[in-house]
Protein backbone atom coordinates (compact mmCIF):
# COMPACT_ATOMS: atom_id res chain seq x y z
CA UNK A 1 0.00 0.00 0.00
CA UNK A 2 1.26 3.19 -1.06
CA UNK A 3 1.88 5.84 2.00
CA UNK A 4 -0.73 8.61 2.53
CA UNK A 5 0.10 12.21 1.63
CA UNK A 6 -0.52 14.86 4.38
CA UNK A 7 -3.71 16.80 3.85
CA UNK A 8 -2.95 20.00 2.00
CA UNK A 9 -4.14 23.05 5.04
CA UNK A 10 -2.82 26.15 3.18
CA UNK A 11 -5.40 28.80 3.37
CA UNK A 12 -6.78 30.18 0.45
CA UNK A 13 -7.45 34.34 -0.42
CA UNK A 14 -10.68 34.56 1.37
CA UNK A 15 -9.26 33.47 4.69
CA UNK A 16 -6.15 36.04 3.78
CA UNK A 17 -8.57 38.64 3.60
CA UNK A 18 -9.99 38.13 6.80
CA UNK A 19 -6.82 38.06 8.28
CA UNK A 20 -5.45 41.20 6.84
CA UNK A 21 -8.81 43.22 8.41
CA UNK A 22 -8.87 41.13 12.02
CA UNK A 23 -5.00 41.83 12.24
CA UNK A 24 -6.13 45.73 12.84
CA UNK A 25 -6.84 45.94 16.56
CA UNK A 26 -9.52 48.28 16.45
CA UNK A 27 -10.96 47.19 12.81
CA UNK A 28 -13.92 43.93 12.60
CA UNK A 29 -14.94 41.75 10.20
CA UNK A 30 -18.30 40.93 9.47
CA UNK A 31 -19.08 38.35 7.58
CA UNK A 32 -21.56 37.85 5.02
CA UNK A 33 -22.10 33.82 5.20
CA UNK A 34 -22.90 30.61 7.35
CA UNK A 35 -21.66 29.78 10.42
CA UNK A 36 -19.59 27.52 8.94
CA UNK A 37 -17.27 30.10 7.20
CA UNK A 38 -17.79 32.27 10.76
CA UNK A 39 -16.08 29.72 13.52
CA UNK A 40 -12.95 28.55 11.71
CA UNK A 41 -12.15 32.43 11.11
CA UNK A 42 -13.35 33.62 14.58
CA UNK A 43 -11.32 31.25 16.27
CA UNK A 44 -8.00 31.75 14.51
CA UNK A 45 -8.43 35.33 14.86
CA UNK A 46 -8.64 35.24 18.31
CA UNK A 47 -6.27 33.35 18.87
CA UNK A 48 -3.51 34.40 16.88
CA UNK A 49 -4.44 38.36 18.40
CA UNK A 50 -6.29 37.95 21.54
CA UNK A 51 -8.60 41.44 22.11
CA UNK A 52 -10.92 39.99 25.04
CA UNK A 53 -9.41 38.98 28.77
CA UNK A 54 -12.95 36.72 28.90
CA UNK A 55 -13.31 33.55 26.79
CA UNK A 56 -16.70 32.99 28.33
CA UNK A 57 -19.04 32.28 25.49
CA UNK A 58 -22.06 33.97 27.47
CA UNK A 59 -20.72 37.17 26.93
CA UNK A 60 -21.17 37.06 22.65
CA UNK A 61 -24.48 34.86 23.19
CA UNK A 62 -26.03 37.88 21.18
CA UNK A 63 -27.17 37.28 17.74
CA UNK A 64 -24.82 37.38 14.72
CA UNK A 65 -21.30 36.29 17.42
CA UNK A 66 -22.19 32.92 18.08
CA UNK A 67 -19.98 32.88 21.62
CA UNK A 68 -16.98 34.18 19.96
CA UNK A 69 -16.41 37.86 19.86
CA UNK A 70 -14.70 37.71 16.65
CA UNK A 71 -15.87 37.92 13.08
CA UNK A 72 -19.80 38.33 13.40
CA UNK A 73 -21.29 36.63 10.81
CA UNK A 74 -25.26 36.74 8.84
CA UNK A 75 -25.42 32.61 9.67
CA UNK A 76 -27.04 32.45 6.33
CA UNK A 77 -29.28 29.73 5.70
CA UNK A 78 -31.11 28.09 2.68
CA UNK A 79 -34.07 30.20 2.50
CA UNK A 80 -31.14 33.55 2.21
CA UNK A 81 -29.50 32.09 -0.71
CA UNK A 82 -32.82 31.72 -2.32
CA UNK A 83 -34.24 35.38 -1.49
CA UNK A 84 -31.48 37.44 -0.22
CA UNK A 85 -29.96 38.46 3.01
CA UNK A 86 -31.38 41.78 3.20
CA UNK A 87 -33.23 41.24 6.35
CA UNK A 88 -29.84 40.33 8.08
CA UNK A 89 -27.60 42.75 6.66
CA UNK A 90 -29.65 45.44 7.79
CA UNK A 91 -29.94 44.24 11.62
CA UNK A 92 -26.35 43.04 11.90
CA UNK A 93 -24.23 46.54 10.25
CA UNK A 94 -25.55 48.65 13.47
CA UNK A 95 -25.29 45.54 16.21
CA UNK A 96 -21.64 45.93 14.88
CA UNK A 97 -20.74 49.36 14.78
CA UNK A 98 -22.57 50.17 17.85
CA UNK A 99 -19.29 48.12 19.33
CA UNK A 100 -16.74 50.75 18.98
CA UNK A 101 -14.72 49.49 16.16
CA UNK A 102 -13.07 52.19 13.64
CA UNK A 103 -13.60 50.21 10.86
CA UNK A 104 -15.78 47.09 9.08
CA UNK A 105 -15.30 45.44 6.37
CA UNK A 106 -18.20 43.49 4.96
CA UNK A 107 -16.60 40.26 3.69
CA UNK A 108 -18.59 38.35 1.40
CA UNK A 109 -18.16 33.95 2.30
CA UNK A 110 -18.46 31.99 -1.04
CA UNK A 111 -21.34 30.88 -1.57
CA UNK A 112 -22.33 34.48 -0.52
CA UNK A 113 -20.81 36.47 -3.37
CA UNK A 114 -23.50 34.26 -5.69
CA UNK A 115 -26.14 35.94 -3.90
CA UNK A 116 -25.82 38.94 -5.97
CA UNK A 117 -26.51 41.39 -2.51
CA UNK A 118 -25.64 44.68 -3.42
CA UNK A 119 -22.95 45.17 0.25
CA UNK A 120 -22.59 49.04 -0.65
CA UNK A 121 -25.58 49.76 -0.90
CA UNK A 122 -26.39 48.31 2.75
CA UNK A 123 -22.93 50.05 3.80
CA UNK A 124 -24.97 53.30 2.51
CA UNK A 125 -28.55 53.06 3.84
CA UNK A 126 -27.19 51.93 7.30
CA UNK A 127 -25.74 55.41 7.69
CA UNK A 128 -23.36 54.59 10.39
CA UNK A 129 -20.64 56.58 12.02
CA UNK A 130 -18.36 54.15 11.20
CA UNK A 131 -15.71 53.63 8.00
CA UNK A 132 -16.64 50.84 6.32
CA UNK A 133 -15.92 48.79 2.88
CA UNK A 134 -17.62 45.81 1.50
CA UNK A 135 -15.13 42.73 -0.41
CA UNK A 136 -17.83 41.24 -2.24
CA UNK A 137 -15.20 38.55 -3.61
CA UNK A 138 -12.55 38.15 -1.31
CA UNK A 139 -10.09 36.24 -3.85
CA UNK A 140 -11.68 32.68 -2.88
CA UNK A 141 -9.29 30.89 -5.90
CA UNK A 142 -6.07 33.50 -4.65
CA UNK A 143 -3.82 32.48 -2.73
CA UNK A 144 -3.61 33.79 0.97
CA UNK A 145 -0.85 36.24 0.49
CA UNK A 146 -3.20 37.82 -2.42
CA UNK A 147 -6.01 38.21 -0.89
CA UNK A 148 -4.25 39.33 2.56
CA UNK A 149 -2.86 41.66 -0.12
CA UNK A 150 -6.09 42.97 -2.02
CA UNK A 151 -7.31 42.99 1.52
CA UNK A 152 -4.67 45.68 2.83
CA UNK A 153 -5.03 47.82 -0.52
CA UNK A 154 -8.95 48.12 0.23
CA UNK A 155 -8.15 49.16 3.75
CA UNK A 156 -5.50 51.97 2.41
CA UNK A 157 -7.93 53.06 -0.20
CA UNK A 158 -10.69 53.37 2.56
CA UNK A 159 -8.81 54.91 4.77
CA UNK A 160 -7.25 57.44 2.21
CA UNK A 161 -3.50 58.61 3.95
CA UNK A 162 -1.52 60.96 2.78
CA UNK A 163 1.54 62.10 2.27
CA UNK A 164 2.99 63.33 5.49
CA UNK A 165 6.26 65.20 6.50
CA UNK A 166 8.63 62.58 6.78
CA UNK A 167 10.18 61.25 9.60
CA UNK A 168 13.93 60.76 9.42
CA UNK A 169 14.76 56.73 11.06
CA UNK A 170 11.10 55.60 10.81
CA UNK A 171 10.17 52.69 9.25
CA UNK A 172 6.68 50.60 8.32
CA UNK A 173 6.99 46.94 8.13
CA UNK A 174 5.07 45.69 5.47
CA UNK A 175 5.11 41.56 4.32
CA UNK A 176 3.67 40.47 7.72
CA UNK A 177 0.58 38.79 9.06
CA UNK A 178 -0.99 37.45 12.26
CA UNK A 179 -1.34 34.54 10.56
CA UNK A 180 2.22 33.71 11.18
CA UNK A 181 3.45 31.58 13.19
CA UNK A 182 4.87 33.74 16.01
CA UNK A 183 4.06 37.37 14.24
CA UNK A 184 3.54 39.00 17.77
CA UNK A 185 7.60 37.87 19.04
CA UNK A 186 9.21 38.80 15.37
CA UNK A 187 7.28 42.13 15.34
CA UNK A 188 9.08 42.65 18.87
CA UNK A 189 12.63 41.17 17.56
CA UNK A 190 12.63 43.12 14.52
CA UNK A 191 11.77 46.31 16.04
CA UNK A 192 14.35 45.70 19.08
CA UNK A 193 17.06 45.12 16.47
CA UNK A 194 16.04 48.36 14.85
CA UNK A 195 16.02 50.44 17.79
CA UNK A 196 19.37 49.67 18.42
CA UNK A 197 20.28 51.50 15.11
CA UNK A 198 18.02 54.44 15.55
CA UNK A 199 15.23 53.21 13.73
CA UNK A 200 11.56 53.33 14.76
CA UNK A 201 8.50 51.04 13.61
CA UNK A 202 5.94 53.38 12.63
CA UNK A 203 3.67 50.58 11.91
CA UNK A 204 2.88 46.88 11.15
CA UNK A 205 1.15 46.74 8.19
CA UNK A 206 -2.39 44.91 8.92
CA UNK A 207 -0.56 42.59 11.34
CA UNK A 208 -1.27 44.04 15.37
CA UNK A 209 -1.51 48.14 14.20
CA UNK A 210 -4.68 50.58 14.37
CA UNK A 211 -6.26 52.70 12.51
CA UNK A 212 -4.56 55.34 13.48
CA UNK A 213 -1.57 53.80 12.59
CA UNK A 214 -2.54 52.96 9.01
CA UNK A 215 -3.75 56.44 8.35
CA UNK A 216 -0.38 57.87 9.14
CA UNK A 217 1.64 55.23 7.27
CA UNK A 218 3.07 57.80 4.89
CA UNK A 219 5.04 59.78 7.49
CA UNK A 220 7.81 56.82 7.70
CA UNK A 221 10.86 57.35 5.44
CA UNK A 222 10.47 53.80 3.78
CA UNK A 223 8.45 50.88 4.15
CA UNK A 224 11.10 47.95 4.58
CA UNK A 225 9.79 44.36 3.85
CA UNK A 226 9.75 41.01 6.01
CA UNK A 227 8.40 38.70 4.14
CA UNK A 228 8.27 39.51 -0.24
CA UNK A 229 5.17 36.89 -1.01
CA UNK A 230 3.45 39.28 0.93
CA UNK A 231 4.18 42.57 0.07
CA UNK A 232 4.92 42.20 -3.69
CA UNK A 233 1.58 44.16 -4.93
CA UNK A 234 1.57 45.91 -1.78
CA UNK A 235 5.49 47.60 -2.52
CA UNK A 236 4.02 48.96 -6.06
CA UNK A 237 0.70 50.24 -4.58
CA UNK A 238 2.50 52.22 -1.91
CA UNK A 239 4.96 53.77 -4.57
CA UNK A 240 2.35 54.73 -6.58
CA UNK A 241 0.04 56.05 -4.37
CA UNK A 242 1.92 57.52 -1.53
CA UNK A 243 5.30 57.92 -3.50
CA UNK A 244 6.71 55.92 -0.56
CA UNK A 245 10.16 53.88 -1.28
CA UNK A 246 10.34 50.23 -0.28
CA UNK A 247 13.45 48.20 1.15
CA UNK A 248 13.51 45.05 0.33
CA UNK A 249 16.57 43.28 1.05
CA UNK A 250 16.91 39.86 -0.59
CA UNK A 251 17.23 36.41 0.17
CA UNK A 252 14.43 36.09 2.18
CA UNK A 253 13.24 36.84 5.57
CA UNK A 254 15.96 37.64 8.46
CA UNK A 255 16.08 34.35 9.75
CA UNK A 256 19.27 32.84 11.14
CA UNK A 257 22.38 34.75 12.15
CA UNK A 258 24.02 34.80 8.30
CA UNK A 259 20.75 36.45 6.69
CA UNK A 260 20.09 38.57 10.32
CA UNK A 261 23.04 40.48 9.59
CA UNK A 262 22.62 41.50 5.71
CA UNK A 263 19.02 42.20 6.35
CA UNK A 264 20.28 45.05 9.15
CA UNK A 265 23.19 45.83 6.85
CA UNK A 266 20.95 46.60 4.18
CA UNK A 267 18.60 48.87 6.17
CA UNK A 268 21.21 50.67 7.60
CA UNK A 269 22.87 51.41 4.46
CA UNK A 270 19.77 52.31 2.80
CA UNK A 271 18.46 54.76 5.59
CA UNK A 272 22.48 56.11 6.34
CA UNK A 273 22.55 54.95 9.94
CA UNK A 274 24.92 52.62 11.93
CA UNK A 275 24.42 49.19 12.10
CA UNK A 276 27.06 48.62 14.66
CA UNK A 277 24.67 48.14 17.83
CA UNK A 278 22.30 45.54 16.05
CA UNK A 279 25.41 43.62 14.16
CA UNK A 280 26.92 43.54 18.16
CA UNK A 281 23.69 42.00 19.49
CA UNK A 282 23.86 39.40 16.64
CA UNK A 283 27.09 38.34 17.18
CA UNK A 284 26.76 37.77 21.15
CA UNK A 285 23.79 35.92 20.10
CA UNK A 286 25.81 33.81 17.90
CA UNK A 287 28.26 33.58 20.62
CA UNK A 288 26.24 32.25 23.20
CA UNK A 289 24.97 29.37 20.78
CA UNK A 290 28.04 28.02 19.80
CA UNK A 291 29.41 27.76 23.23
CA UNK A 292 25.94 25.65 23.09
CA UNK A 293 26.07 23.69 20.13
CA UNK A 294 29.95 22.91 20.60
CA UNK A 295 29.00 20.40 23.66
CA UNK A 296 25.81 19.61 22.17
CA UNK A 297 27.87 18.16 18.68
CA UNK A 298 31.06 17.03 21.10
CA UNK A 299 28.56 14.51 23.01
CA UNK A 300 26.20 13.27 20.25
CA UNK A 301 27.90 13.99 16.70
CA UNK A 302 24.42 16.65 15.68
CA UNK A 303 23.04 18.66 14.36
CA UNK A 304 25.77 17.73 11.90
CA UNK A 305 24.17 15.13 9.19
CA UNK A 306 20.68 15.21 10.23
CA UNK A 307 17.88 15.53 7.94
CA UNK A 308 15.52 17.75 7.59
CA UNK A 309 12.10 18.36 5.47
CA UNK A 310 10.44 22.18 5.27
CA UNK A 311 7.45 23.39 4.28
CA UNK A 312 7.40 27.03 4.71
CA UNK A 313 6.75 30.43 2.33
CA UNK A 314 9.72 30.81 0.08
CA UNK A 315 11.07 34.02 2.65
CA UNK A 316 11.37 31.50 5.02
CA UNK A 317 12.32 28.46 2.89
CA UNK A 318 15.33 30.08 1.33
CA UNK A 319 17.37 31.96 4.25
CA UNK A 320 16.32 28.68 6.34
CA UNK A 321 17.11 25.79 4.40
CA UNK A 322 20.61 27.94 3.81
CA UNK A 323 21.02 28.33 7.57
CA UNK A 324 20.50 24.62 8.04
CA UNK A 325 22.87 23.20 5.61
CA UNK A 326 25.65 26.17 6.30
CA UNK A 327 25.78 26.77 9.74
CA UNK A 328 24.52 22.98 11.10
CA UNK A 329 25.96 20.62 8.37
CA UNK A 330 22.03 19.14 7.89
CA UNK A 331 20.96 17.81 4.98
CA UNK A 332 17.62 18.64 3.42
CA UNK A 333 15.37 15.73 2.21
CA UNK A 334 12.37 17.81 1.44
CA UNK A 335 12.05 22.00 1.05
CA UNK A 336 8.31 22.38 0.00
CA UNK A 337 7.20 25.64 -1.01
CA UNK A 338 3.97 27.30 -0.70
CA UNK A 339 3.47 30.87 -1.21
CA UNK A 340 6.77 32.49 -3.03
CA UNK A 341 7.71 34.68 -5.19
CA UNK A 342 9.79 34.05 -8.59
CA UNK A 343 13.16 35.13 -7.43
CA UNK A 344 12.82 33.68 -4.06
CA UNK A 345 11.79 30.09 -5.48
CA UNK A 346 15.02 30.29 -8.51
CA UNK A 347 17.56 31.32 -5.69
CA UNK A 348 16.20 28.59 -3.67
CA UNK A 349 16.29 25.89 -7.05
CA UNK A 350 20.32 27.30 -7.38
CA UNK A 351 21.15 26.63 -4.07
CA UNK A 352 19.78 23.35 -3.58
CA UNK A 353 21.41 22.37 -7.08
CA UNK A 354 24.40 23.57 -6.00
CA UNK A 355 25.18 21.73 -2.75
CA UNK A 356 23.34 18.30 -4.71
CA UNK A 357 20.07 18.59 -3.25
CA UNK A 358 17.96 19.44 -6.10
CA UNK A 359 15.23 16.57 -5.83
CA UNK A 360 14.51 18.08 -2.35
CA UNK A 361 12.91 20.53 -3.95
CA UNK A 362 8.85 19.80 -3.89
CA UNK A 363 9.83 16.52 -3.08
CA UNK A 364 6.94 13.92 -2.17
CA UNK A 365 6.62 13.76 1.81
CA UNK A 366 5.55 10.49 1.71
CA UNK A 367 8.75 9.25 0.27
CA UNK A 368 10.68 10.55 2.99
CA UNK A 369 11.46 9.96 6.56
CA UNK A 370 13.33 13.11 7.85
CA UNK A 371 15.32 13.47 11.28
CA UNK A 372 13.09 16.65 11.85
CA UNK A 373 10.35 18.06 10.10
CA UNK A 374 9.90 21.94 10.30
CA UNK A 375 6.15 22.96 8.97
CA UNK A 376 2.53 23.35 10.47
CA UNK A 377 1.48 20.87 13.62
CA UNK A 378 -0.73 18.80 10.57
CA UNK A 379 2.34 17.98 8.51
CA UNK A 380 4.35 16.76 11.49
CA UNK A 381 1.71 14.60 12.47
CA UNK A 382 1.23 13.07 9.55
CA UNK A 383 4.71 11.93 10.17
CA UNK A 384 4.24 10.51 13.16
CA UNK A 385 0.64 8.64 12.20
CA UNK A 386 2.89 6.88 10.04
CA UNK A 387 5.40 5.39 12.59
CA UNK A 388 8.61 7.97 12.17
CA UNK A 389 10.00 9.34 14.61
CA UNK A 390 10.40 12.58 13.46
CA UNK A 391 11.56 15.95 15.84
CA UNK A 392 9.05 18.28 14.59
CA UNK A 393 8.91 22.16 14.88
CA UNK A 394 5.59 24.01 14.16
CA UNK A 395 6.60 27.37 12.75
CA UNK A 396 3.54 27.44 10.93
CA UNK A 397 -0.41 27.31 11.79
CA UNK A 398 -1.58 24.72 12.62
CA UNK A 399 0.01 25.29 15.72
CA UNK A 400 0.97 22.04 18.26
CA UNK A 401 -1.97 23.39 21.00
CA UNK A 402 0.76 24.11 23.30
CA UNK A 403 -0.25 27.20 25.75
CA UNK A 404 2.68 29.97 24.82
CA UNK A 405 2.33 33.08 27.27
CA UNK A 406 5.84 34.24 26.71
CA UNK A 407 6.11 35.83 22.90
CA UNK A 408 8.35 33.05 20.83
CA UNK A 409 10.34 34.80 17.57
CA UNK A 410 11.47 32.71 14.45
CA UNK A 411 13.24 35.77 13.11
CA UNK A 412 16.27 37.52 14.10
CA UNK A 413 19.02 37.09 16.53
CA UNK A 414 16.30 35.68 19.38
CA UNK A 415 14.11 34.02 16.75
CA UNK A 416 17.69 32.03 16.15
CA UNK A 417 18.51 30.82 19.32
CA UNK A 418 14.81 29.91 19.62
CA UNK A 419 15.15 27.47 16.29
CA UNK A 420 18.49 26.36 17.36
CA UNK A 421 17.19 24.91 20.84
CA UNK A 422 14.01 23.83 19.33
CA UNK A 423 16.46 21.36 16.54
CA UNK A 424 18.23 20.09 19.32
CA UNK A 425 15.81 19.06 21.56
CA UNK A 426 13.56 17.46 18.88
CA UNK A 427 16.65 15.45 17.95
CA UNK A 428 17.36 14.10 21.44
CA UNK A 429 13.64 13.25 21.53
CA UNK A 430 13.29 11.40 18.43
Amino acid sequence: MMPQKPPDLTPDGFTGAIMAVEGIRDAAVLLNGPTGCKFYHGAMSDGQLPRQASMDPLQFAEEFYFGQPRVPATYLDNQDYVFGATEKLEKILPAVAAKGHRLIAVVNSPGAALIGDDLERFIVAAGVPVPCLALESAGFSDRFSQGFQEAVVRVLQRLAPSRLPVRRGQVNLIGLSVFHRHWAGDVAELTHLLGLCGITVNTVLCAGCTVDELESIAAAEANLVVHDEFADRLMPFLRSHLDMPSLDPIQGAPLGFGQTRNWIEKVCEALAVDATPALAAIDRARQRAYAILSRFNALTGLPRGATFALIADGSIALPMTRWLYDYLGMVPVAVILQETTPDCAAVLTRFLTDIDCADALNADLSRVQPDLVFGGEGVIGHFRARGIPVGGIDIALPGSGAIEIIDRCQLGATGSLWLLEHISNGLLER
